[in-house]
C-alpha cells in the first residue's frame, strides 16, 4: 500500500437548495428567525483523541472534502453543488461519480494548507480523521473558526461493517437535508445485496486472504471492514483469528501458507480503470514465491482484483461484493 494512502485509510435530491429556502418559506424564516426543518443537526465527532460536539444550524452550502471516501459519499448523494471542493483524489474517481466529481473544484492532490481550505470560506468539512491532525489541518484551527467537522463512523469504529456505512450516509442525509435521498440509496444497496445473497446462502463458505502489498511480508487485513464485509458473501478472511487485534497489518508468508486460503484477494494500485498492472505483476510474484507453491488459491489460480476504495469504507463495497462472489462463487447475478 501507498505509504500516504495507508496512512489516510488504514490509520485510518432531494438537495434543499437556499432557493428552497427562500419564497415563501424564507420570508417566514426571516420574520419568525425560525431554523429549518429538522435543524439544528448535531453529532459527536473524535477529534485528536478528544469528543467534540459537533452540528449545523442548515444544510451547509460551502463543504469540503478532504478524502476521496467521503467526496464520494456526497456525490452519490447529488451534493455536488453543495461542495466548495474536494482534496486527496486516491485513485480513479468511480465512474458513476465522475461527472458530478468534475463540478466541484480540485483544492489539492493531498491535502490543501490551511490558507487554501479557508479561503472557500467553508461551512463544513469531512474526510477521514488523518487529514485532520498535523498531516494535513489540525482539527482545532478548523473548528476555531466555527467549521463542523464530519468523520464518518465507519471510518473511525474498529468493529464497522456495512450497516456503519448506510448510517453514516443517513447521517450525511440529515446533515444536508437530503436524507429521502439518503435512505433511496441505502435501500437501493440493500437490495442489491439480499439478490446476491440469496443466491449464495446454500453455497460452502470460501477461505480467503487479502493481499494488500509486501515489504517482505505481506499486509493484509485482521479485523474490522474489510472482514466484516467479506463475511456477507460467505467468504471468511483466514487472518481474523490469527491473534492481530488490528484492522491491517503484516503477516508471514508461513501464517498464509499454514492458513491455505483458496483465494486471495489483492488490491490493485494501478493507474486507470482498463490497467491492471499492478494486479497482474502481484499475482506473478506470488506465484513465483515457492513458499506459496502448495496453497489452494495459488494452485487453481484463484485470485481476485480490487481496489482498496472497494474494500474499504465507502460507497463502492456492495457492487464490488456482487462483482467478487460471482467470482468466488461462480455465479451470475444477472
Amino acid at each position: 500500500m501507498k505509504t500516504w494512502l495507508k496512512k489516510s485509510i488504514v490509520a485510518g435530491l432531494c438537495l434543499v437548495s437556499t432557493a428552497a429556502f427562500i419564497g415563501c418559506g424564507g420570508e417566514r424564516q426571516a420574520a419568525t428567525n425560525d431554523k429549518p426543518a429538522g435543524y439544528p443537526v448535531s453529532w459527536t465527532e473524535t477529534l485528536d483523541g478528544q469528543e467534540v460536539k459537533q452540528s449545523v444550524e442548515k444544510a451547509p452550502a460551502h463543504a469540503i472534502s478532504m478524502s476521496q471516501a467521503t467526496t464520494e459519499m456526497m456525490l452519490a448523494l447529488g451534493l455536488e453543488d453543495k461542495m466548495a471542493g474536494t482534496a486527496m483524489k486516491e485513485e480513479e474517481i468511480y465512474p458513476p461519480l465522475q461527472a458530478a466529481y468534475d463540478k466541484v473544484k480540485v483544492l489539492s492532490d493531498k491535502w490543501p494548507s490551511y490558507e487554501t481550505f479557508m479561503a472557500e470560506n467553508p461551512d463544513f468539512a469531512t474526510g477521514w480523521e488523518v487529514p485532520f491532525t498535523k498531516r494535513g489541518i489540525p482539527a482545532e484551527r478548523i473548528t476555531a473558526k466555527n467549521v463542523p467537522i464530519y468523520v464518518p463512523s465507519s471510518m473511525q469504529k474498529l468493529d464497522a461493517n456495512q450497516d456503519t456505512v448506510f448510517e453514516d450516509m443517513q447521517k450525511l442525509g440529515e446533515i444536508f437535508g437530503v436524507k429521502d435521498k439518503a435512505d433511496a440509496w441505502v435501500k437501493s444497496e440493500k437490495d442489491k445485496l439480499a439478490s446476491v445473497q440469496g443466491k449464495i446462502e446454500k453455497l460452502p463458505k470460501k477461505k480467503i486472504f487479502v493481499y494488500d502489498a509486501s515489504d517482505g511480508k505481506p499486509f493484509t487485513a485482521f479485523k474490522g471492514y474489510t472482514t466484516n464485509i467479506l463475511k456477507l458473501i460467505g467468504a471468511e478472511n483466514v487472518m481474523e483469528n490469527a491473534g492481530v487485534d488490528k484492522t491491517w497489518a503484516a503477516v508471514s508468508w508461513e501464517n498464509v501458507v499454514a492458513a491455505d486460503p483458496e483465494y486471495i484477494i489483492i488490491a490493485d494500485y494501478s493507474n486507470g480503470v482498463r490497467n491492471d498492472d499492478d494486479f497482474q505483476q502481484k499475482v506473478a510474484a506470488i506465484k513465483g514465491n515457492p513458499q506459496l507453491a502448495n496453497v489452494t488459491a495459488v494452485k487453481e489460480n484463484h485470485f481476485v482484483k480490487v481496489k482498496l476504495s472497494e474494500i474499504t469504507p465507502g460507497v463502492r463495497t456492495v457492487d464490488a461484493l456482487v462483482r467478487m462472489a460471482e467470482e468466488i462463487h461462480g455465479i451470475s447475478v444477472k
